[in-house]
C-alpha cells in the first residue's frame, strides 16, 4: 500500500479506537459516552469545552471529524517512521508525542478537551487506543502486503510447463 493509503487506514483506525475508548470511559464515569468528542467542538468554536451535544448533535458530529483530522495529522508521523519502527514501539512514541503535544505544547484553546470530562486514567486509556489504533492498522497492512507478495504467482496465468525453467546446476559443476 503506497504512504497515503497507509496514512489514512492508521488514521482511520486510531481515530475509531481513541473516540471508543473516551465514550467508554466517559460511560463509566458520567454515564454519557459523548462528552469528550463534545468538547472538542470548542477548537472550532472557542469558548469552553461543551458537555451537551448541541443541536442535531452538531458537537458530536464537529468533535468527531476535528479528532479524525488530528489522528490523521499523528499518521502522518507514525507512517513515516522507517519500516521496522511501525509496530508497537512506534505507535506509543507518537501517541507519546500527541499527549505531550496537545497537553504541553500547544495554546489551551487548542487542547481536545478530553480533560475538563475525565480522569488522568481515562486520559491514558484515549492515548493508549490511539497507540493501540496505530499498531492494529500497521499490522493489517502488513498482512496485506504479505498476501498481494503471496498471491503474485497467481496472477501468471501460464500453465506451469509453459513457463521458462530455472536453469540448475549439475552438482559437479557447483565446486
Amino acid at each position: 500500500m503506497h504512504f497515503l493509503g497507509r496514512v489514512l487506514l492508521s488514521g482511520s483506525v486510531a481515530s475509531i479506537a481513541s473516540a471508543l475508548a473516551a465514550a467508554l470511559c466517559s460511560r463509566a464515569e458520567h454515564r454519557h459516552g459523548a462528552r469528550p468528542i463534545n468538547a472538542i467542538a470548542h477548537i472550532y468554536d472557542g469558548g469552553r469545552p461543551p458537555a451537551a451535544d448541541g443541536r442535531a448533535r452538531r458537537n458530536t458530529a464537529l468533535g468527531f471529524g476535528i479528532h479524525t483530522a488530528a489522528s490523521l495529522w499523528w499518521a502522518l508521523f507514525f507512517e513515516a517512521l522507517p519500516p521496522r519502527w511501525r509496530s508497537e514501539p512506534g505507535a506509543a512514541a507518537v501517541s507519546a508525542m500527541a499527549y505531550v503535544v496537545d497537553y504541553h505544547v500547544v495554546h489551551r484553546r487548542l487542547r481536545p478537551g478530553f480533560e475538563r470530562h475525565l480522569s488522568p486514567a481515562s486520559l491514558a486509556c484515549i492515548y493508549i487506543a490511539l497507540a493501540a489504533g496505530f499498531a492494529a492498522a500497521a499490522r493489517l497492512d502488513r498482512g496485506l502486503d504479505h498476501h498481494q507478495v503471496e498471491d503474485g504467482d497467481e496472477r501468471d496465468k501460464r500453465r506451469n510447463a509453459e513457463r521458462r525453467p530455472r536453469r540448475m546446476k549439475a552438482p559437479e559443476a557447483r565446486r
